[in-house]
């Protein structure tokens, strides 16, 4: 492939999409995905996050072609054959239909996988000095098969934690389940990650402005916002990216 066009409709064909999905998917009009699927222009900020979502690949590969076509380097065909999902499977699970999830401590063949619940709380509220770890393990909570094609996320790199705090209101509450997943770190402007910062484990959405810094922004706007520069960026780390939640 030698354009972001050709690209995406390489894209659209193995998964049975058409025009109009991408004009849902993404909210821009017919004229703009015309556009997009003519070569006049390219998608860009929010329309290339949800058009990159819905196609299944990561935005830098569907702009430059560079770099893995898919985060983690997941074979997705190979967990859909090995589960038996076909691309159009009917999904019988919806993360909004996830309203109080049970945690249980032991696991069990009956064709769920067990995610882990990591016990590390983190911050979305004025934070909390915090020991970051994934290797504290206090449950597990299942999905199907089905729940990781669509998201198109490998479930060993899928963790679980618990929101604290209002910062995230009205996206995440106190006490939410956040699903995250840890093999995307590379931030992609606008997305929402787990990060470690100055001592403290916390949700925020992330900007990228000029000079190389960063904006941890809370959807709260009681809470201000924290800028990641040069010279406090030794004490940040990105440990995941948001793609699920409930509580």
């Amino acid at each position: 492939m030698n354009s972001t066009t050709d690209r995406i409709l390489k894209r659209m064909a193995e998964l049975g999409l058409k025009h109009k999905d991408l004009v849902s998917a993404t909210g821009a009009s017919k004229g703009a995905v015309s556009h997009w699927l003519s070569g006049v222009n390219t998608p860009s900020g929010e329309r290339l996050l949800s058009l990159a979502k819905l196609l299944k690949v990561t935005p830098d590969w569907l702009l430059t072609g560079e770099g893995s076509q898919v985060s983690g380097g997941f074979n997705m065909q190979e967990f859909m054959d090995k589960h038996n999902l076909t691309g159009k499977s009917d999904v019988s699970f919806d993360v909004n239909e996830v309203y109080k999830p049970t945690v249980i401590d032991y696991e069990t063949e009956n064709g769920f996988i067990w995610i882990d619940v990591v016990e590390a709380n983190f911050s979305c509220g004025v934070g909390e000095s915090i020991e970051f770890h994934f290797d504290v393990i206090n449950g597990k909570f299942p999905f199907p098969p089905s729940f990781f094609q669509r998201k198109h996320v490998d479930p060993s790199c899928m963790r679980i934690i618990k929101a604290k705090g209002d910062s995230m209101t009205d996206f995440i509450h106190d006490g939410d389940m956040v699903g995250i997943d840890i093999s995307q770190t590379e931030i992609v402007d606008g997305e929402i990650y787990a990060v470690y910062f100055e001592g403290e484990g916390m949700i925020k959405q992330i900007f990228k402005e000029e000079g190389g810094k960063l904006t941890l922004h809370s959807l709260n706007p009681k809470y201000r916002d924290r800028e990641v520069s040069e010279q406090n960026g030794l004490n940040f780390k990105v440990m995941g990216r948001q793609f699920w939640r409930a509580g």
